[in-house]
Order: structure tokens, then C-alpha cells, then sequence
């Protein structure tokens, strides 16, 4: 005992102290002090105490750390527990670190910051992560059979039932004497004895004292043992177990070994016997818990941890390993680690302390050798391999033995994917003698050709690209970062993200990239981060990039490119105009990732546009300028490779013109134009064999090429070649024909055809036709009128207000009267669609009479020939503003009064007359004159208002051809409508 309590004092743990005194006390004392003998069975006076919370004097007092250790898991003590808190939390809910986690648990050790500085990586001590069911009590009750050797001791509690001739069943327990006494029979020895060996001798003796009798035994519940938990654990202190409890129970109990406690040389004291055990045995599956079973007055001792080594690289389980002795073999140690994940071709490596405690490195280590106290093994693929990434069938790492040259590799059946493309790959390589990694551009068909080959070296990165690949050099993303603008995809990203959040201030849930958004003023946070407040233990290796990489697949990760910040994400930030930030302009995290774009976004930003100036070229239009544009996600091997794709850039030639895909394709200096004329798909069937343009960096053209020319001829970067399109004889769409022709329909249409062509092809015209009063529309004047319309909108609206605010008296009085008619023609200047409507002649007579009348058409024209009408039509200001029959030698004031009359508001002096081939001509009516203008059926007559209330106006005039043109458009409407 003695021993114990120096050891208990020396590991400096005023708990193990603590529990050590309860020991001695435990000794000295006899046993019927703590424990009564009742007639209905014992009351433990020591756990009733810890219970009731009293002192020998009757005064209550809280638990001490004494009796909670003892106490279990202090369910019974605790009973203010917070909800929070797992029932088997045995700490203090008044420490500020209940609630926190085990910082010290998450935070990495002393040993494990030295194992990863020396190794580069993050490494963790092996085993000390083992959990067990803390909820254990003296009350326990065991659940299933009991074997039978387990091993009978003072306070356990037998069942046993006999049938036969006495029919009985007694609860009874193995008294201090080690016996069990049953009625009307001899005592039987139990104590210390197996429980099968005891249960046959008590069956043997049943049968001897009664006839005909069958003895069934069971345990009902088991004693309690009292375990004394020492040195590098967490919670040290005397800890009360069943005795079915093993030493794994104990050390849970004490929340556990410290990374600075052994778990190979712990040892249980078990009377003078030292029975050591290597938890690794348990960890690794080749010794089970039931050969770890405490007795009552054990004590586990924890020593401090001994010699260690650790293992990385592509291992089952990397980590930090201790070590029995101060060396080991090689390949225990590996085994250790659950072996290498591949079966052969490693190359280890071990890190070796010298004197003076710095690395030394003992390279391709044989598997004979020795490992002592302080190495780091790393399990590497060898030096002397290249790896094979990108479009390839079978990726991943190759030996210089088998593939020495860029051709073997290429020579392997079924090595590269569909659509690669062949006219540049690129070997990620290191110098060997600065170890500095740089791209070499190779041509991929000369390779397989023969007529070129690459010798490769250790650690080489052959990239083959594909199709998909090279055509994102062309897309909108690329070209906008050219241009020094913010790429499609990240203002879409950005756009979303804004909308999202605006939606979450309404109210509304959303999902905002991956983080659930809670609406604004619910409960708890509005925004879930993915990493949780508290953890900062394993801030010491987040912060330092070399620590924080993960290194799953060294095939998939370059090495020593960009540090090692290909591993992690590479969002780009977009910008969203907020006036309410100081600068007008607010940053926004997007979703997209891409390091080759921000690779090309830095250069661009230095104003080095120039050197990708042929890769600006081909789709350098603004995505403003079109309505499709194309936008595609940025292919891995950009991203894995950021400094590739201003690589590619600087290789690019421009192919333009008739081929399958124009584009941006980089090759090597000396390619062959047929290689790249295969990679972009051939020429159209539109394109001109013979009118082939190539021209080369220095501005140097040669034009009138053939195809095969082309093809015998060699490109390099900065070339330009555009393969021109055939004269086409045939315009691109069609004119269309609709209602008095013999056949109306759509028609393509030759270069150069002109009307009187077309009235031939659709046979004329019907003897109903109406040729005068025929509509004909073309698109380049309809949007022509679309945009005056417009602007002619916009003028009116910005010059009402400043009118209306520099007019005074009667001026401002007619403003007011004018300003609803002024705003209804604003909206009807917006939402009239224009037609577009030229004045023709399509008579075929008066064609053939008059050759200057006969027009060349365009794709788009629409020509539209009426019935002969029987109507006038009369619109303005009258009374009833309709369509009248059609009288001859009526004058324009006979139409007016059929219409009602002119109103009060009417201006007749200025009425029109539209004809019905959209001509208008003023009908010049007055007081004494009612128009000499002959009105043909079909005409519109136009009776303006007077502008009379529009004099503050400057654009009076103005305001009367508006409504002239959009009478006009009504009417032209009118008859294609009707057609």
C-alpha cells in the first residue's frame, strides 16, 4: 500500500492521491464497517452516503471528486444535469468546458505537431480514440448467460431452483465466508471457484440429499469490485465496477488514456503479481476484452508513453505508432500500420533523427531494415515513375521500366479515350537539377506517327486533353476574363446568390450554396457555417497549407505546382453594383471554381492581353452583342493545373470560317495543318476548297489556298487561318407570299432576284387581286421604325417635365389639357409594333413598263395583295370614326359627314388622306374647298387634332407625324390581317 500511494503522489494527480487515501482507509477498516448484514440482504453505508450527500456529522455537503470517481458515472449525484449532457458525462456541469468538447482531445499533442513538421503531413497517434460504454454501476445486472469461468466471488448472488422432490428457488448470496447455504443442505465452498465447477458440485450434492431432483443455476447479480486507476489517464481515481468489467471498462471510466500515456505498457497490479497488456493487441483484433477481466483491489497503471515511430504515405492507417522496444523490423512496423494500399511497387522512405536532431533520409529502404525510436516511414509510389492523366482509358502512374519514352506509353492499346486531341499534349516535368516544374508542349500525332518521340524522367505528368477540353479555351467564360470583363457564369453565380439572399431577408426559405438559409428573425442563426464555432484545435494545421493537404490520390494532385493550393477550392468572386456599399460596388463569393481562370484573370489584370491577342480573336464579341453564348464549366484539368490554361493561350492558333468548330486551338510550333484540321472537325460542306487565308504572327497572309495546300503546310502559334465560304448563289431565307396570287406560300429566293421574278413563280395574280392597295414589309425598315418609335418615346417623355415646369399661365393651363393625350401617345408609340412597310409597285404591267420600280429582294420580305375593297375608312377626330362604303366622285368631306362630322378638337386643314399602297398626300380642305383629293377605296382619311394645345411645344410638328405614322401602321396592319 505504501507503494501505491508514492506511486499515486509521484504522478503528481491530486486525484490519484485522493483515491489512493481511500485505499488505505478501504484496508484499514473491516469490511462489516462498510457493508451491513440485513436479513433481506447488505446495505452499502458508503454508497448510501455518496447518495444522500451527508458528512459524519449530519451536515450536507456537495459530492467530492472522491466520490463522484467513486460513485461511477455520477447519474445519481448530478441530478441538475443539463439536457445537453450524455448521461455517462461524469464532469462537472459548473467547469466552462463541459459543453465545449474534449479541447484537449481535438487540439493535436506535442508529439503529433513534431511528427507532422518533420513529415510534412498531419499525423495522429494511433489507438487513442477508443471509446466504451461509460454507463456502468455497482448495480448492474448482467445480461445474458454466465460462462462458466467466470470465477464466483464474495457478495455475487445465485438463483438456484430445485424440482423434483423438494420444489424450491432461493436467491442467495456467497457469504464472507466464501459459502453458499442453502436449506437442508451441507454449505458449498464458492468463493474463487469457477461458476461451472461450482455448479456441478452443488448439483452432486443436491442429488445426494434429495431423490428424483434437478438443480438449476443461475447468477442473479453480480458483486461490485473496487478498481484503482493510475498515471497517464485523463480522470485517475478509485472507480467502483462489476466484476464482470474489463480494463477497457476502467480506462473509459477515466475518460480515457492521454496522448501522452503508453498503450502497450500498461500494467494491472493484482495483489504481488504484474500482469502487463498491450492494448494494441486489443486494437487490432488479436486479443479480446474477456482477457482483460479486473478482480476487486486491482490497480491499472498507465505508465508515460514509450519509443515512437510514424508511417505515412499510401498506407491502410497512417499515423504515429509506439514502439515495445526502442527498434523494430521494417515490415512489423508496416503491419502495424495495416500494410501498404498497394500490393507491390512501393518505395519507402524513413526520416532519421541524427545527433544533432535533424532529418536525414535513408532512400529506398530495404525490407530488412531496421526502424528505431524517432523514424518516419513514408510509403511512396517509386522515383522512377511517370504518370498518365486527362483523356486516357487507364489514368494513373506507369515505371520508367516499361515506359521510357512518350511513345511506349502511347504504343499501350486502347491508352487514350475518345476524342483526345492529338496536335498538343503537355508533360508536366521537373528539372532535375533546380527541381523546378515547367510544361513541355508535345505533338501527340508526330509522336505516334514516328516522326518525333519525348523521353520521359521520374515523376514526369504526361496531360492529354480532349476535345471538350481545347473548345473551352473559345468559350464565353475565357474570352470575357480576355477582355478584362467578369465571366457569364460567375455574374449567373452572383445574380443567384444576391436573389437568394433578398429572398431570405423577405422571408422566404432558401438554399444558399449548400448552407441552409433560415428566414430573417427565426430562431437561432440565420446562416448554418459547415464549420462549427469551438473547434479550433485543429487550427494548427489549417493554417498552414503543407498540413492541411489531403493526400488521397497522388495521381490526382500535382506536385509542387501552385504550392499545394490545388487542393483546395478556388471559388472565384464576382462584383454586384449595391449603392448602399461605400465604393457602389460589393464582392460576392460565387460557386465557381476554377484555377485556371484565376490564374488568367491575374495575368489579365496586369494588362498582358497582348500576349494571348490571337486567342481574343475568335469570339471576342461582348455577351451583350448576342442572345446565346457559350457558357461551360471549367474542365478538372484546369482546375488541378491552374497555370495550364494561360499555357494553352500562348500556344493558340485561330481557325475561322467554314470549319465544324471554329475556335482557339493551341498547338506546337510545326504542326501539321492536317492534324488540326482533323481536331476541328473538317470544313462545312459550305466551304471554298480554293479560297483558303492563312496568316502568320508577323502578319505575313497567302491567300487563295487550297485545301490540300492547307494540309501539306505547317502551323504555328499565333497563325491565323479562315477557311472562306463558297459564293453563295442562293440568299439565306425566304420571302413570303400572301393573299391575292395564284400560289401564296414562302419561297427562297436567288442572289439578286427581284419582284416582277417573284410574281412570275407564284403564277400572278388573281383577277380579285387589289395590286394598288398590296403591303409589302421588310425587316430592315421595321426596325428602323421600331427605333424611332422609341426614341421618339423617349424625347416626348424627357421633355414634358421640363415644359410643364417652365410654362405659367395660360401656357401651363393647355400643358395640363394636353399632358393625358400626350401620355396616351407615349404608351401607343411603346406598344404599336411597327410594320415596316414600303411603298411598291407590284402590277406586273406597270413592272414591266417601268423597269426602275422593279426591286431587288431580301430574305424576310413579306408581300401581301389584297381583295379590291369596297371602303373608305375616316379616323381622328369625328364623331364616329368607321369605315364607309366607297362612292365614286366623292370628295373627302362627304366620307368626313358620313363619318359623323368632325369634333370640336379637329383640325381639318390638316387632314390626310393615306392610299391604299401607304402613300398620303394632304386632302387641303378648308372653309370654302372640301379636298380636290380623288379618295380610291381602300384609303384611310386621317383627321388630325388640333395642335392648338400643344404651342408650348417646340415639337409640335412632331407630335402630328407621329400620329400620321401610327395611322399608317394601323392601316397596314389592317390588310395584313385581313389577308
Amino acid at each position: 500500500m505504501r507503494r501505491v500511494f508514492k506511486g499515486a503522489v509521484a504522478g503528481r494527480h491530486l486525484r490519484s492521491g485522493l483515491a489512493c487515501a481511500a485505499l488505505l482507509v478501504s484496508a484499514v477498516m473491516p469490511g462489516m464497517a462498510q457493508t451491513v448484514e440485513l436479513s433481506e440482504g447488505s446495505l452499502d453505508l458508503q454508497r448510501l452516503q455518496g447518495q444522500l450527500g451527508q458528512r459524519g456529522d449530519g451536515t450536507q455537503s456537495a459530492p467530492s471528486t472522491l466520490d463522484r470517481s467513486r460513485g461511477g458515472n455520477g447519474v445519481d449525484n448530478w441530478l441538475n444535469m443539463p439536457p445537453s449532457q450524455t448521461q455517462f458525462d461524469t464532469r462537472d456541469p459548473r467547469d466552462l468546458a463541459v459543453g465545449q468538447g474534449d479541447l484537449s482531445q481535438r487540439q493535436p499533442s506535442p508529439l503529433e505537431q513534431q511528427y507532422s513538421r518533420r513529415g510534412g503531413r498531419k499525423l495522429e497517434q494511433f489507438g487513442y480514440d477508443l471509446r466504451a460504454d461509460r454507463r456502468l454501476t455497482a448495480t448492474s445486472l448482467l445480461n445474458g448467460a454466465v460462462p462458466d469461468d467466470y470465477v464466483l466471488g464474495i457478495g455475487d448472488e445465485l438463483v438456484v431452483t430445485l424440482r423434483g422432490q423438494v420444489n424450491s428457488t432461493t436467491s442467495v448470496r456467497v457469504d464472507r465466508e466464501g459459502r453458499v447455504v442453502l436449506p437442508n443442505m451441507a454449505p458449498v465452498s464458492a468463493a474463487g471457484r469457477p461458476f461451472g465447477a461450482f455448479r456441478d458440485d452443488l448439483t452432486a450434492q443436491a442429488q445426494a440429499a434429495f431423490l428424483q431432483t434437478n438443480v438449476f443455476v443461475s447468477v442473479g447479480s453480480v458483486r461490485s469490485i473496487g478498481v484503482l486507476v493510475t498515471g497517464e489517464v485523463k480522470a485517475p481515481g478509485r472507480y467502483t465496477l462489476t466484476s464482470f468489467s474489463s480494463l477497457i471498462d476502467a480506462l473509459s471510466q477515466a475518460n480515457g488514456i492521454q496522448k501522452t500515456g503508453s498503450l502497450r505498457l500498461v500494467r494491472i497490479l493484482r495483489g504481488d503479481k504484474s500482469i502487463p497488456v498491450d492494448l494494441y493487441e486489443v486494437l487490432l483484433g488479436t486479443r479480446t476484452v474477456n482477457d482483460l477481466r479486473l478482480q476487486d483491489g486491482d490497480q491499472i497503471v498507465v505508465p508515460a508513453i514509450g519509443d515512437t515511430v510514424a508511417v505515412q504515405g499510401d498506407v491502410v492507417r497512417p499515423g504515429i505508432y509506439e514502439l515495445k522496444s526502442s527498434e523494430a523490423g521494417l515490415s512489423g512496423v508496416l503491419e502495424l500500420a495495416g500494410g501498404a494500399q498497394r500490393a507491390r511497387g512501393n518505395r519507402i522512405d524513413i526520416l532519421r533523427l541524427d545527433k544533432s536532431g535533424r532529418n536525414q533520409i535513408i532512400r529506398d529502404a530495404a525490407s530488412t531494415a531496421k526502424v528505431l525510436a524517432g523514424d518516419i516511414l513514408s510509403v511512396e509510389l517509386p522515383r522512377d515513375a511517370i504518370a498518365l492523366e486527362g483523356a486516357a482509358e487507364r489514368p494513373g502512374g506507369r515505371g520508367l521500366g516499361q515506359s521510357k519514352t512518350l511513345r511506349d506509353v502511347l504504343n499501350e492499346p486502347y491508352i487514350l479515350s475518345s476524342n483526345p486531341y492529338l496536335p498538343l499534349a503537355v508533360i508536366d516535368t521537373e528539372d532535375p537539377a533546380t527541381r523546378q516544374r515547367r510544361y513541355i508542349p508535345v505533338d501527340l500525332q508526330r509522336v505516334m506517327d514516328g516522326a518525333m518521340n519525348v523521353t520521359l524522367r521520374e515523376r514526369d505528368r504526361v496531360i492529354v486533353l480532349s476535345q471538350a477540353d481545347i473548345r473551352y479555351l473559345g468559350s464565353a467564360d475565357v474570352q470575357a476574363v480576355l477582355r478584362g470583363e467578369q465571366p457569364p457564369s460567375v455574374k449567373l453565380a452572383v445574380d443567384r446568390t444576391v436573389t437568394n439572399e433578398k429572398l431570405a431577408m423577405a422571408g422566404a426559405a432558401v438554399n444558399l450554396g449548400g448552407d441552409e438559409v433560415a428566414p430573417q428573425g427565426a430562431q437561432g442563426s440565420v446562416r448554418r457555417d459547415r464549420t462549427q464555432p469551438g473547434m479550433t484545435g485543429s487550427s494548427t494545421y489549417e493554417g498552414r497549407d503543407r498540413y492541411a493537404v489531403q493526400q488521397q490520390d497522388r495521381d490526382e494532385q500535382p506536385e509542387g505546382r501552385e504550392g499545394d493550393g490545388t487542393s483546395r477550392q478556388r471559388r472565384l468572386i464576382g462584383t454586384y453594383a449595391d449603392p448602399q456599399s461605400p465604393t457602389g460596388v460589393r464582392l460576392v463569393e460565387s460557386d465557381v471554381e476554377c484555377g485556371g481562370l484565376q490564374t488568367l484573370a491575374a495575368l489579365a489584370s496586369e494588362g498582358l492581353q497582348q500576349r494571348y491577342a490571337v486567342a481574343l480573336r475568335t469570339g471576342s464579341r461582348k455577351s451583350a452583342d448576342t442572345p446565346v453564348i457559350d457558357i461551360r464549366s471549367c474542365p478538372k484539368v484546369f482546375h488541378r493545373h491552374p497555370d495550364l490554361l494561360p499555357f494553352l493561350l500562348e500556344y493558340a492558333i485561330s481557325i475561322e470560317g467554314e470549319v465544324r468548330f471554329p475556335g482557339v486551338y493551341p498547338v506546337v510550333p510545326g504542326a501539321k495543318a492536317e492534324s488540326v484540321m482533323r481536331a476541328v472537325g473538317g470544313v462545312t460542306l459550305d466551304a471554298d476548297s480554293n479560297a483558303v487565308e492563312m496568316t502568320n504572327v508577323a502578319g505575313e497572309r497567302v491567300g487563295s489556298l487550297s485545301l490540300g495546300q492547307l494540309n501539306q503546310s505547317t502551323l504555328n502559334p499565333g497563325d491565323v487561318v479562315r477557311v472562306s465560304a463558297r459564293v453563295a448563289k442562293r440568299e439565306v431565307g425566304v420571302v413570303k407570299v400572301a393573299g391575292e396570287v395564284v400560289r401564296p406560300g414562302r419561297y427562297d429566293i436567288k442572289r439578286g432576284e427581284r419582284l416582277s421574278e417573284l410574281l412570275r413563280r407564284v403564277d400572278g395574280l388573281t383577277p380579285e387581286a387589289y395590286p394598288y392597295g398590296a403591303v409589302f414589309t421588310r425587316v430592315r425598315v421595321r426596325e428602323a421604325e421600331e427605333a424611332g418609335f422609341r426614341r421618339a418615346a423617349l424625347e416626348l417623355e424627357q421633355s414634358i417635365p421640363s415644359v410643364l415646369a417652365s410654362t405659367s399661365g395660360q401656357e401651363a393651363e393647355q400643358a395640363r389639357q394636353a399632358l393625358p393625350f400626350l401620355q396616351s401617345l407615349i404608351a401607343s408609340l411603346k406598344s404599336t409594333r411597327a410594320v415596316g412597310r414600303v411603298v411598291v409597285e407590284v402590277d406586273p404591267t406597270v413592272l414591266a413598263a417601268r423597269p426602275e420600280m422593279d426591286f431587288v429582294l431580301e430574305p424576310g420580305d413579306e408581300l401581301t395583295i389584297p381583295k379590291r375593297p369596297s371602303h373608305v375608312t375616316v379616323s381622328g377626330e369625328v364623331l364616329n370614326p368607321s369605315s364607309v362604303m366607297f362612292k365614286s366622285g366623292k370628295a373627302a368631306r362627304d366620307y368626313i359627314k358620313l363619318a359623323g362630322g368632325e369634333t370640336s378638337a379637329a383640325e381639318v386643314s390638316d387632314a390626310f388622306v393615306i392610299y391604299p399602297n401607304g402613300e398620303s398626300e394632304p386632302l387641303r380642305m378648308g372653309r370654302f374647298s372640301d379636298g380636290s383629293v380623288p379618295i380610291p377605296p381602300g384609303s384611310t382619311i386621317v383627321v388630325p387634332r388640333d395642335p392648338q394645345p400643344f404651342n408650348f411645344l417646340s415639337l409640335t410638328r412632331t407630335v402630328v407625324g407621329l400620329v400620321s405614322d401610327l395611322a399608317l401602321a394601323a392601316a397596314s396592319l389592317a390588310v395584313i390581317s385581313r389577308n
